[in-house]
């Protein structure tokens, strides 16, 4: 009888350890008790496209990296840029019966049928980094990035500075349709109208590839030579490869060093040490882990049955040289 007494003290204490150990690992932003264990959950992740650029990849390696360490599942698809892929993705999960999706949208207009359709199955959603169209807005639960008009809108207030109030300035947007570029082009383009002094001479996508926004910037400077004073792109990774082509023009003999200003949103590393070279002026910092991070609470809280503001933003400062030491080099 003392043995059996012995045994069930023992496994009471094994029981009592495991639970303090798992109330010990449960992250801060979760409830307690977890109506449903982390490890019964499933996301179905329905990505803009892996290949994309650097920020895209450092989000999706963030994605599968914490989504294990947090013990839930996972069904990730690749949309590979393609809406109509997308839109098939979106009811491939709901086939799959996925307890929460996050959907990164290609575009923002064509997904709203798609996302109907998970609402209609009582699938939550958490819109991921890119805005849905407005008319989505009763089919997902909340969306999780950052604030594109307030990214674009500082650049535009950069801009606005590295010219003193006066220029001429060429833009390179990101991808036709994509919400963030419509966003980050509203944005600063909103600043620049309050400055009548600087003309926008142009604007043509970049399509947020830096091969592709050299080209572009080759295109400006053949038809408007050194008329320009500064580029404004939606990334920098774009912004570089502007930065590339107006080098080539310095070393040419075309443009003068330190003429043209450049400004973006989304600092990528090649952007920090051009500012840090005072190459370029300025930048806004948004980093893709916390961006994937974010999504993944949201949707981890929501099948947890939080509720959750509509608007998930996280903050994204100005770097320009002047601050730039303060923070560190992006890893993208």
């Amino acid at each position: 009888m003392n043995l059996l007494k012995k045994l069930a003290a023992g496994l009471a204490l094994s029981a009592m350890l495991a639970v303090a150990a798992s109330a010990q690992d449960k992250p801060d932003w979760l409830p307690s008790p977890l109506p449903k264990p982390l490890g019964e959950i499933t996301i179905g992740f329905s990505n803009l496209g892996s290949g994309v650029n650097s920020y895209v990849a450092t989000y999706l390696d963030t994605f599968n990296a914490y989504t294990k360490k947090l013990g839930v599942k996972t069904i990730v698809l690749d949309a590979q840029v393609d809406p109509a892929k997308q839109s098939d993705q979106v009811q491939d999960l709901i086939a799959q019966q996925a307890d929460v999706m996050i959907v990164w949208p290609v575009n923002g207009k064509a997904i709203v049928p798609a996302l109907r359709k998970a609402k209609e199955a009582g699938i939550p959603v958490v819109i991921t980094n890119s805005q849905a169209d407005a008319s989505a807005a009763e089919y997902f639960n909340t969306f999780s990035g950052p604030d594109n008009i307030k990214q674009a809108n500082s650049a535009g207030e950069m801009m606005v500075e590295a010219l003193a109030g006066k220029g001429n300035v060429v833009v390179i947007d990101g991808l036709p349709g994509y919400s963030v570029a419509q966003e980050r082009e509203k944005g600063f383009l909103d600043i620049i109208k309050q400055h009548p002094d600087i003309k926008v001479l142009d604007i043509q996508p970049g399509d947020w590839s830096r091969e592709k926004a050299q080209s572009v910037m080759e295109a400006y400077l053949v038809k408007y030579g050194d008329k320009i004073d500064g580029v404004y792109s939606a990334d920098s990774d774009m912004g570089v490869g502007a930065l590339a082509a107006v080098k080539a023009a310095i070393a040419e003999g075309k443009i003068k060093p330190g003429k043209i200003k450049f400004t973006d949103c989304t600092l990528f590393a090649a952007a920090y040490d051009e500012i840090k070279a005072g190459n370029y002026y300025g930048s806004v910092l948004q980093s893709p882990v916390v961006d994937a991070q974010a999504a993944v609470q949201a949707a981890i809280q929501i099948v947890e049955g939080k509720e959750l503001p509509k608007q998930l933003f996280f903050a994204s400062p100005s770097i320009t040289q002047k601050n730039i030491a303060d923070y560190p080099r992006p890893t993208f």
